[in-house]
């Protein structure tokens, strides 16, 4: 009974699967017809001719190719299944399909073999996500076994005959011919020598090293407890973080790596892991992420962490395993696809040693491309010691190409930290700081740019206004010009400068001044000077590439009804004038828009990445900063614009002309204060360029508290444009050797 039921079962498969082959004279059942029987019923046995060898074989290929583990059991012969149950039979196909990214088999059986051979040759084609197919010739054996039954006996010498059953003798070798029962199949991933990322003079910034890798092989572990023990203690890690790597749910002859040890670890430190081999202990090597500056560019390369569950969905067919690690932020992270290459692995058999036996499949491993930047990683940490541990950035471009020279941000980080493992306080310690470390105030901190901003109102001023490059105007110590119904707004100077042309207005930073040429623009058309603001660039992101980034914030009209639900006011726009309101812009932007400025006021997308190469030196792509657009002004206004950036530093009237007096350099710039309501500290800004005659250097100091930036930014671009053109201090450099 229990046979025909089995046989009910199959039958279906056979129409499917084997394209018709029964037996003509007795054809299988109709769906309809074994739809019928009810359950548990007593079917009759119907003295059918037993299956034929061949259409075994093809049932049980079906099955596979159907990944109908549990059943295929069912055609292994009864020495195949007292050698393996049925839990293990399906584990060890699960298990191998899981290893070796098995997606799917097709079979082909040669037409010439007969229905009666009990040697049945095919023909396999397994579909895998990460090799190409894997094409293999092999043979099924099949015996005849009494069929399993309930009761009774046969009536006749015909009846006997059909309780027979073709079944196979199976063995491994049948998922893959190089396999049998002493070993095992394994994915050896080949992962390729990470991209290097170099400064713009070939200096290396992020680096591969061999270091050594300390993990376990689950089926070697004869005394767990002793193992988490021991382990915890030599690798200085908790019970529980071994534990859980003991414990982990993968197949038995995995290696799991447990802690990757540092750079340079001794022959006599990792003789104690040696001796715990026949605890279960691997110790193999790998390759580790350098970053030889510290925490010096740390935002720009950003580091690498382990990838997680969700990501290893997306990843694991790409050869990665738990345990492996990919780019998390910066660089590492939006160039991860350039920089790790292309995964190769070997598919083999290995016996209980580890040892590989037999090659299955291979596929090479393709090197990461490397980074080329435009960074001077002199003139950045030079960049980062003037910043000190002021909360802020400075950032420097050269206006020339608009490649990006320094960006320095804090506080900052340590990438290796990430590689060598943070304990999760650590961790907790640098996420809960409230200054932020993660964050990039170059490219993800916004600000109101303050007086930076002038260059904008006073270019939509002489553009759209009715003003011109000889207009004077009163820089009073307040401004009534919004009526007696407004309070009277007050410059950051309580004396009367008379009466002074745009250009001086921007040498005194006189807020009077911009508040008049923006009032004059709104009574005009209220859109005019958001509408110049997003030609600067300002509310979009600068197309800086590799890098995340802000985009900003350019109020009007329409932005403050959307998002405030409340109409734009004159004061508005007066307020935005002198760079304060709701406007808010990244120190990149800011800085941008000043090289345009000095470079034939062409606005274009800053330059990080100068090219991509391979190992041997090849160039694979080199990049050049994108033109956005051109600013819109006049040749007089631009001029009109650099006499009053010249006048800041080089007029005894100008804002920072005490912070660049007796300088080395001839600069021109502006400086910056704005209100950080209702936050309380304000924001300090310093931007200039040098030399003025052929400008090579822009910069920008960003602080994030301050009271001046022409007291306290200024000094600090002072610094970088005197290091940057007159020429850097010997530094000893940070060993780069690696083997």
């Amino acid at each position: 009974m229990r046979r025909l039921l089995v046989l009910a079962t199959l039958l279906p498969l056979t129409i499917l699967g084997c394209g018709g082959m029964g037996d003509p004279d007795h054809p299988a059942p109709t769906p309809e017809q074994v739809a019928t029987v009810e359950p548990g019923a007593i079917v009759e046995p119907d003295l059918t001719p037993a299956e034929t060898p061949r259409e075994t074989a093809e049932r049980f290929l079906t099955l596979w190719r159907e990944q109908r583990f549990h059943e295929m059991y069912d055609f292994l012969d009864s020495d195949s299944q007292a050698t393996v149950d049925r839990d293990q039979f399906v584990r060890r196909y699960r298990d191998i399909a899981e290893e070796a990214r098995i997606t799917g088999i097709d079979f082909e059986i040669p037409p010439t073999v007969l229905q009666e051979a009990t040697e049945v040759p095919f023909t396999v084609t397994i579909h895998t996500s990460f090799f190409d197919d894997i094409i293999q010739d092999n043979t099924i054996s099949l015996r005849q076994e009494m069929a399993p039954t309930t009761g009774g006996t046969a009536s006749n010498d015909r009846d006997r005959e059909h309780l027979f059953e073709w079944r196979l003798s199976w063995s491994p070798s049948l998922i893959f011919k190089e396999l049998d029962d002493h070993t095992l199949v394994h994915f050896f991933p080949l992962i390729p020598r990470r991209g290097a990322i170099f400064d713009r003079n070939g200096r290396q910034l992020a680096l591969e090293a061999t270091v050594p890798v300390i993990g376990i092989v689950p089926e070697r572990i004869s005394d767990p407890e002793r193992l988490i023990t021991e382990l915890s203690e030599a690798l200085v890690l908790s019970p529980e973080e071994v534990r859980a790597q003991v414990e982990s749910d993968v197949p038995e002859y995995f290696f799991v790596p447990v802690k990757t040890l540092p750079f340079g670890t001794s022959q006599e430190e990792l003789q104690r892991f040696y001796d715990m081999v026949s605890m279960g202990v691997l110790v193999r090597e790998g390759t580790r992420r350098i970053y030889p500056f510290g925490n010096s560019l740390a935002h720009v390369i950003g580091y690498m962490g382990e990838v997680n569950a969700e990501q290893l969905e997306d990843l694991q067919t790409l050869g990665f395993r738990p345990g492996d690690r990919i780019g998390v932020l910066g660089l590492e992270a939006t160039m991860e696809e350039d920089l790790r290459g292309e995964r190769g692995a070997i598919l083999a058999t290995i016996n209980r040693e580890g040892a590989i036996a037999f090659t299955i499949a291979r596929k090479d491993e393709k090197p990461g491309t490397n980074l080329h930047l435009t960074i001077d990683i002199d003139l950045q940490m030079a960049s980062e010691a003037v910043l000190g541990e002021r909360v802020g950035s400075l950032v420097a471009i050269n206006p020339q190409d608009n490649s990006i020279l320094a960006m320095a941000s804090f506080p900052r980080f340590d990438p290796n930290d990430f590689i060598t493992g943070l304990t999760g306080a650590q961790f907790a310690a640098l996420q809960e700081n409230p200054h932020q470390p993660f964050l990039h105030r170059a490219t993800l901190a916004t600000y109101p740019p303050g007086s930076t901003f002038k260059v904008v109102t006073m270019t939509a001023g002489l553009e759209e206004g009715e003003f011109t490059p000889n207009s004077t105007i009163p820089c009073t110590p307040t401004w009534t010009g919004l009526g007696p119904n407004n309070p009277a707004r007050a410059n950051w100077q309580d004396v009367d400068r008379g009466l002074l042309t745009p250009a001086e207005g921007l040498m005194a930073s006189c807020n009077p001044i911009f508040y008049e040429m923006a009032l004059a623009l709104d009574n005009i058309d209220e859109e005019i000077l958001p509408r110049y603001a997003r030609e600067f660039g300002l509310g979009s992101f600068t197309g800086v590439d590799g890098l995340d980034e802000a985009a900003g914030i350019v109020p009007g009209p329409i932005w403050k009804i959307e998002t405030l639900g409340e109409t734009w006011f004159s004061g508005d726009t007066v307020n935005m004038g002198i760079g304060q309101g709701f406007v808010l812009a990244t120190p990149l932007q800011i800085l941008n828009i000043y090289s345009a400025l000095v470079n034939d006021a062409i606005l274009r997308t800053p330059l990080l990445v100068a090219k991509k190469g391979s190992n041997d030196g090849t160039v694979v792509r080199e990049f050049k900063a994108q033109e956005i657009r051109p600013l819109p002004l006049s040749q007089t206004t631009l001029e009109a614009i650099k006499e009053g950036l010249t006048l800041v530093i080089h007029d005894t009237g100008g804002t920072s002309y005490q912070s660049f007096l007796d300088s080395t350099v001839d600069a021109a710039g502006k400086s910056g204060t704005a209100e950080d309501l209702p936050f309380g500290s304000d924001h300090v800004f310093f931007v200039a360029y040098a030399n003025r005659s052929e400008p090579s250097i822009v910069t920008i100091a960003a602080l994030e508290e301050g009271e001046s930036g022409s007291i306290e930014a200024a000094p600090m671009v002072r610094q970088i444009l005197e290091t940057y053109i007159v020429g850097p201090a010997t530094e000893d450099e940070p060993d780069l050797t690696v083997n």
